[in-house]
């Protein structure tokens, strides 16, 4: 499973406007392990593809997959257990702790500090899009655990 997301990420490498969302879908893989494995081998999982996808050339899709896409689906569930409201709040620090950080290094790192709306404009957009991750890891996960297991046979 873990070759699996590594080949997932390396896509993102080839096809460089989908290295974000192959993160994401890479994450997809270790929250089906969760669910099958349990949290100890998803993290496993998670380490060895985070890890081996250091190796490749354009780190892009690795970053984003450390940083978030891998660990978030596993963490979600542990998440989900507490009070609607708590659990929004949590899941939109972790975000936006997650987003700010990745921004100051990638300006610490290039050295150039674009405009604040560019930031800010990526902040609105890239809160957006979470939310609608966050639906789908659900909506997959119910998907899954209804008519996808039966057929995969884990």
């Amino acid at each position: 499973m873990a070759a699996l997301c590594v080949a997932i990420l390396s896509i993102g490498n080839v096809i460089n406007v989908m290295d974000v969302s192959l993160a994401f879908a890479a994450g997809l893989v270790v929250l089906v392990i969760s669910t099958e494995y349990g949290e100890r081998w998803a993290f496993g999982v998670y380490a060895a593809a985070g890890l081996l996808s250091l190796l490749f050339p354009v780190r892009d899709a690795a970053i984003v997959f450390l940083a978030l896409g891998g660990w978030y689906p596993i963490v979600q569930k542990k998440i989900n257990m507490l009070r609607p409201w708590l659990a929004t709040l949590i899941k939109f620090l972790i975000f936006n702790a997650v987003l700010a950080i990745l921004l100051v290094l990638s300006a610490l790192m290039t050295g150039t500090a674009e405009a604040v709306w560019l930031y800010a404009s990526l902040a609105v957009l890239g809160n957006l899009c979470f939310y609608l991750y966050d639906i789908l890891l659900d909506r997959i996960m119910i998907w899954y655990i209804l008519k996808l297991r039966k057929r995969l046979k884990f």
